[in-house]
């Protein structure tokens, strides 16, 4: 029996035959496609539904600013919490999103599945290199967050936010969600405690998206860059974090996400409890793998090649860094100056590409200057550095 025959418009659009047909790039999936058409009427309405959800993704190119992105995915999100959406109107949302990882914005892919429950991937496509460190409110008013390490604190009703001891009221909007946005520029670093207790370190770089009070089914919030969580432990609403190219879902554990756009890889490592990752296949629609870690285990992802593997680690060399650590075990220096470059907001550049080859183990301590700890670099691998009279780094070959 024709397998196509069974197919939804979802199955055609990951059917590789049937996106050669649509891209007009293969002239046997094109004869292929326009006969099975002619003799399968009946799958008429299928296929026209996936080409026209074909078509948003296809024309949609244009940038959208950071706000604009973040304005759509909140409006989708309160329009999908109504059900009012179609799975091919929010499909229509959802092509601007996907398509725009390409221009380099924050991107949200906001969908309902069959059973009704919300899902949505993020890119960033270029570092974040934003200014001041800020949170920003559902009303849209940024608040800056002076200090090199802010806190921030919300109450049981979400209404009610500390900053740096400073109490800050936002409305609630009748029974909709309140959706607040943390960015930390490289340099600075935060502590976020959400309104169910779980608390979140975000490392330099970052941004995290999430309702300031959960709803009674899903706690869910959005990462780009680096953050370690502890999750308040509820056995009946699991708590996920949605990252671009995994997510991870916990009851209530402590674990560390690393999730920059500009890394070539995602992690996560375990501390304690335990979580599940989903891997988010490559192509139009995407699907998921999931496996299962344990403490002391690292989840690693190529997020070009989509090669994934589980390692056991320690883990403090992994989390360190939110007591102001950087616990190195073996990493190549390449690794280890991108660390220092997005603690310190300072450019490093290594002159020799061999030189960033080199192994580093030891701690470092990232709350003395940056100097200092190029000088304890110095002081275990062949190297010399200087600094740029434009205020960069420099790593060289010793003389």
């Amino acid at each position: 029996m024709n397998k196509y025959k069974l197919y939804s418009s979802t199955d055609f659009l990951n059917d590789d035959s049937f996106i050669q047909w649509l891209l007009k790039s293969d002239s046997d999936a094109e004869l292929y496609w326009d006969t099975f058409i002619e003799e399968h009427p009946e799958k008429k309405e299928e296929i026209e539904e996936a080409v026209e959800i074909y078509n948003h993704f296809k024309f949609a190119h244009e940038e959208l600013t950071l706000d604009e992105v973040f304005a759509i995915w909140n409006n989708a999100k309160h329009k999908s919490v109504e059900k009012k959406f179609s799975f091919l109107t929010v499909l229509k949302y959802a092509a601007v999103f996907v398509l725009v990882f390409a221009t380099g914005a924050l991107s949200y892919y906001w969908y309902n599945n069959a059973a009704e429950k919300a899902e949505f991937t993020i890119a960033e496509n270029e570092p974040l290199n934003f200014n001041e460190a800020q949170i920003i409110l559902s009303d849209g008013k940024s608040i800056p967050l002076n200090s090199k390490e802010s806190e921030i604190k919300y109450d049981a009703t979400g209404e009610n936010v500390i900053i740096d001891n400073d109490t800050i009221r936002q409305q609630k909007i009748a029974e909709e969600q309140i959706t607040n946005r943390v960015i930390i520029p490289y340099g600075k670093s935060s502590q976020v405690t959400l309104s169910d207790g779980t608390r979140v370190w975000l490392n330099a770089g970052s941004q995290l998206m999430y309702p300031s009070v959960f709803d009674e089914k899903q706690r869910e919030v959005l990462l780009i860059g680096e953050a370690y969580f502890e999750v308040e432990r509820n056995v009946e609403v699991p708590f996920i974090v949605r990252t671009e190219h995994a997510d991870v879902e916990v009851l209530g554990t402590s674990f560390d996400v690393l999730a920059y756009p500009d890394d070539q890889m995602f992690q996560t490592v375990l501390v304690t409890g335990s979580v599940s990752v989903e891997t988010k296949k490559s192509g139009l629609l995407t699907g998921k793998d999931k496996m299962v870690l344990v403490p002391n285990q690292m989840f690693y992802l190529d997020k070009e090649s989509g090669v994934n593997y589980v390692n056991n680690v320690e883990v403090a060399s992994y989390t360190s860094w939110k007591e102001g650590m950087f616990d190195c075990d073996k990493q190549d220096l390449n690794r280890v100056v991108r660390r220092l470059e997005r603690y310190y907001n300072k450019r490093i550049h290594i002159k020799d590409p061999l030189l960033g080859t080199y192994k580093i183990s030891g701690k470092l301590d990232l709350k003395s200057d940056i100097s200092e700890v190029l000088d304890v670099i110095q002081a275990f691998v062949p190297i010399d550095w200087g600094k740029q009279q434009n205020g960069d780094y420099f790593i060289v070959k010793p003389n």
